[in-house]
């Protein structure tokens, strides 16, 4: 039986297997190879010298934060301290989409809002792009049953920024005490309280808690963001230029959707601005 690879401390990774957990090395041979061993990894050691043997294919992997074999994408918005963002919900999306790994949204500080007409817009929106998401309230526990229902067996990666509540929301799904960052509203930021990336056991599965940010930069081109978009992959090869990247261009099928009101102004908008954060060519992220 393999063993995954749930921390990496400095150069050492910890490694679980049949219930023992391990704090092995690379192989001399692994190293000279050049394979690069990430939390999430499947691989073969050598329990009696503590020597990771050989890194598994992977199913799938996340470049930002690096995380192997994932099954679910679960991104933590809050309503407020930080404000819903839908432009950041999608670049998420997009992400997932991209490493072809399903998304889940976790709404949070829900009960801060003074009426419930935001949260009903923000729903609205989320159904309206076919992305499953959740209600939570971390203090009343409020929600999680569904959730702890729907990730059970899954290898989950949390994914948000600084302040949303993602370590709260850990605490309140599992008996773990993860520590809690708190939310400046003088800069609208949350402070950064997870430093690594590990693997939680959790429900038959694992949840993988990562550092929160204040900003996220997509690991993507323009072209795969074109394809990757929420709501976008139905329109691959039905524009007038194979290449489309729906910004410009004539014949384009997604512009003249958005004219037509079947895409939203405001996701085309964010569409955009994500595009105008990008790369044309991959070889610009070497």
């Amino acid at each position: 039986m393999a063993g995954l690879v749930i921390n990496k401390q400095k150069s050492s990774f910890i490694v679980e297997k049949n219930g023992e957990t391990y704090v092995t090395k690379p192989s001399g041979n692994l190293i000279k190879s050049r394979q690069t061993i990430y939390v999430g990894d499947y691989v073969e050691i050598d329990t009696e010298n503590n020597l990771i043997s050989e890194l598994l294919p992977r199913r799938n992997f996340l470049v930002r934060p690096p995380i192997a074999n994932v099954d679910i994408v679960l991104i933590v918005m809050s309503m407020v301290q930080p404000d819903f963002s839908l432009f950041l919900v999608e670049k998420f999306l997009s992400y997932a989409n991209f490493a072809e790994i399903k998304p889940l949204v976790i709404i949070t500080k829900q009960d801060k809002l003074d009426t419930d007409d935001l949260l009903k817009e923000v729903q609205d929106s989320l159904d309206k792009l076919h992305v499953k998401n959740y209600v939570v309230n971390n203090k009343s526990g409020e929600g999680l049953d569904a959730v702890r229902k729907y990730l059970h067996g899954k290898v989950v990666a949390l994914m948000g920024q600084s302040g949303v509540g993602k370590s709260s929301f850990i605490n309140a799904l599992t008996d773990y005490d993860r520590e809690v960052g708190k939310f400046s509203i003088s800069i609208n930021r949350g402070r950064h309280v997870t430093k690594e990336v590990i693997m939680l056991p959790f429900n038959a599965g694992y949840l993988v808690d990562t550092p929160g940010f204040s900003s996220f930069e997509l690991p993507l081109t323009k072209g795969d963001l074109a394809e990757n978009f929420p709501g976008f992959k139905k329109y691959i090869g039905t524009c007038k230029f194979n290449n489309c990247l729906h910004l410009s261009e004539i014949g384009c099928t997604v512009k003249a959707d958005v004219e037509a009101g079947l895409i939203s102004e405001e996701s085309y908008n964010n569409y955009v601005m994500i595009s105008d954060e990008l790369k044309l060519y991959s070889e610009d992220y070497k």
